[in-house]
């Protein structure tokens, strides 16, 4: 009856961990902490020293990504890399089988691991892979100074946590692929819109151009005060305007300042060309990925257009501001407020258009106070 009481808290106590971090996979929490949770669950499970998440970087090599130790425990820290035997180590052998393994270190034994142990005071290990797509990613490991501490069944412990472990790994490739997938979309919309823009200038909009040109010649040659010197004015007026409006329309699909001398000198050319008067603050020094430029560029051209056309402002202010690892870029104006993002809008389109490069759009417009669109976009160094 003993023995199986003693069964009966181990298995609450297993149920327990595996409730507690199968939770934390379905929260979707970033991997770093999650390691280093899993390494603590097994510690206090199987009442080890030490316990680690290693990631194999070859076939005799592995990182620490996750560490947990009870307190006076020395070892290596997260990151930290160390070569293993495939044959003489837990960590090898679970490597080299793809199946749990339990391993004691002798005094005399040889090898990076053996002399590890040996220096921070632990003889005994079991391991046990994570699997990914069949493949060892690499492996969970619980450690202990006691040959006998482990007991029976740690191997089969381990592979249940380690199963959750590389659930929890499938999911993070599946969103990172999922976030791939989004931005290449994104990439693409503005391929076309930059063929779109090139064609339109190349194409119609220099034909336009030319016909400008010939009907100013024609005009020229044509009577003074002449009904067909009216006419010759009247249809190069119409060929002009048209012009402006396809060199507008080519802008606005994809400026060429953006892709030949960045989002800065874009912003300045539409500020300067910009009805309401928009006041610069803040513009950034460097380049970007085309996406990310294109994304912060399309958000001020959208701001501007809501606060010319609906908000009934008379100036704005914008801001570009780089910290390092954000792009933050706001335009504020003075109207009525009052916006709102309404479905299939063009501040709704911006929303999903940053979402899917990782970046956040927020509106702040209280009524009567003005309107904020501010994009927040990260960003390397």
């Amino acid at each position: 009856m003993a023995v199986r009481g003693v069964e009966d808290i181990q298995l609450v106590e297993e149920q327990g961990a595996l409730l507690r971090l199968a939770m934390r996979v379905a929260q979707e929490e970033p991997l770093e902490p999650l390691f280093g949770a899993v390494a603590e669950e097994v510690v206090r499970l199987l009442g080890v020293e030490a316990s680690g998440v290693m990631r194999f970087i070859g076939s005799e090599r592995a990182v620490i990504v996750g560490v947990w130790r009870a307190r006076g425990v020395r070892g290596l820290p997260v990151n930290a890399e160390l070569d293993f035997d495939r044959a003489g180590s837990a960590l090898g052998l679970t490597r080299s089988t793809l199946a749990p393994a339990r391993l004691t270190y002798p005094d005399d034994a040889r090898g990076e691991i053996p002399a590890l142990m040996r220096s921070i005071g632990l003889r005994a290990t079991v391991a046990a892979p994570v699997l990914l797509g069949g493949e060892a990613w690499g492996a969970l490991v619980a450690s202990s100074s006691e040959e006998d501490a482990l007991p029976a069944g740690s191997e089969q412990r381990l592979v249940r946590i380690a199963g959750l472990l590389a659930q929890a790994l499938a999911n993070a490739d599946a969103r990172a692929e999922l976030a791939a997938s989004r931005v290449r979309m994104v990439e693409a919309g503005d391929e076309v819109r930059r063929r779109l823009e090139r064609a339109l200038h190349e194409g119609a909009h220099q034909h336009v151009v030319a016909l400008a040109l010939k009907l100013r010649v024609a005009r020229g040659r044509a009577v003074p005060g002449s009904p067909e010197e009216a006419l010759f004015a009247d249809v190069l007026a119409d060929a002009i305007e048209a012009s402006a409006e396809m060199g507008e329309l080519a802008r606005g699909l994809h400026p060429a300042v953006l892709s030949e001398r960045g989002l800065a000198a874009a912003l300045q050319a539409l500020v300067a060309r910009s009805a309401l008067p928009v006041h610069l603050r803040e513009l950034p020094g460097r380049r970007y990925d085309d996406v990310i430029e294109m994304t912060a560029y399309l958000t001020v051209v959208e701001a501007i257009a809501n606060a010319t056309r609906h908000a009934h402002a008379t100036e704005c202010t914008l801001r570009v501001a780089d910290d390092g690892n954000r792009l933050t870029v706001e335009l504020r104006d003075n109207g009525i407020g009052g916006a709102v993002k309404r479905p299939g809008g063009g501040l709704e389109c911006l929303s999903d258009r940053a979402e899917a490069i990782g970046a956040r759009c927020f509106l702040d417009s209280p009524s009567g106070e003005g309107t904020a669109v501010r994009l927040e976009i990260p960003v390397a160094r």
